[in-house]
């Protein structure tokens, strides 16, 4: 169920940066907060280990060459907390949130192979408790940032570059991967992994980075940064997807635009100050829309967020 978080000024100060680049570090944060680099060194694996706020690479499907993602809308029957907590421990699903409104779980999953994610998606409707699943597959991310979230101005968002996967060699594919798992994993950590010198690894990483291939991103707990939530938005386009995801974009709140096959469209993730804040919203993505379906779902708290346990061969 949700958490009460114990932070401070230093804590959220922290937060920030870390959203603005998730692989600051210790020494660069130290003076901000003007503290040692130990003891912001303490405070930032506080935040990892309690979640308070995630750390991990993002990658687009259509580039990586290398795994399947889809998004699953689940329907309960009977109690909630229990089928949710059980869907956390399915194979390849990386996220999990209780959701208020027509789904009650909303589940990410990231899979190797279609037949893995269609043994991924049959196991979520074999549940008990499941009552109905609806999925999308992941065509491309539009937007993945949460450098956003608190300012209702308008952010530059660099727009997400797709790279054949022949472009992308096996050593930057186990990099990607181990990024996707621990953002601010260390080059120290990361040569080992895939047999290089600290040096290449640190150029290889710069590189993916640099060239928008990954995108470090920090995922904080909405109290962390002051906002009452997050929410998924789910679309049935009519008429151009394509210009219906570039209004998507240019709303500040949206974190993540989403283009998807099957049930819908167009799906975007968005921050909220307050409910009033949330309905204004979603009458503008409605009139950003036009006649398209346009269905809310709240997330009332994350029961699971870890990105590293996909993709498994």
């Amino acid at each position: 169920m949700a958490r009460n978080l114990t932070i401070d000024d230093i804590d959220r100060a922290l937060i920030a940066e870390l959203i603005v680049d998730g692989r600051a570090s210790y020494a660069k944060l130290a003076p901000v907060v003007g503290l040692s680099q130990a003891s912001v060194r303490t405070r930032v694996q506080r935040l990892l280990a309690e979640q308070i706020i995630t750390i991990a690479g993002r990658v687009d499907p259509a580039t990586f060459g290398l795994g399947i993602f889809a998004i699953a809308f689940v329907q309960v029957s009977g109690l909630t907390e229990p089928v949710a907590r059980a869907l956390a421990e399915v194979p390849d699903v990386v996220f999990v949130a209780v959701c208020a409104g027509r789904y009650e779980v909303l589940v990410e999953v990231r899979c190797h192979t279609t037949e893995s994610l269609i043994n991924a998606l049959d196991a979520l409707r074999l549940t008990e408790g499941v009552g109905r699943v609806t999925s999308s597959t992941v065509l491309h991310y539009d937007k993945q940032n949460w450098t956003g979230v608190g300012h209702r101005e308008p952010m530059p968002n660099p727009a997400p570059k797709i790279y054949p996967s022949h472009v992308i060699d096996d050593i930057d594919r186990q990099l990607l991967i181990k990024l996707m798992a621990d953002g601010r994993a260390s080059y120290a950590q990361l040569a080992p992994a895939v047999g290089l010198s600290h040096a290449a690894v640190r150029e290889r990483v710069i590189d993916l980075v640099d060239t928008n291939v990954i995108s470090i991103q920090a995922h904080p707990e909405p109290t962390a940064m002051g906002i009452a939530g997050f929410a998924g938005v789910a679309i049935k386009a009519r008429g151009s997807v394509a210009h219906m995801v570039q209004q998507l974009i240019a709303l500040p709140e949206t974190t993540l635009v989403l283009r998807t096959l099957g049930t819908y469209d167009v799906l975007a993730e968005v921050w909220f100050d307050d409910n009033d804040h949330l309905g204004n919203l979603l009458d503008n993505v409605r009139a950003t829309c036009g006649p398209s379906t346009v269905e809310c779902v709240p997330y009332l708290y994350i029961v699971r967020e870890d990105f590293g346990s996909g993709l498994r061969r």
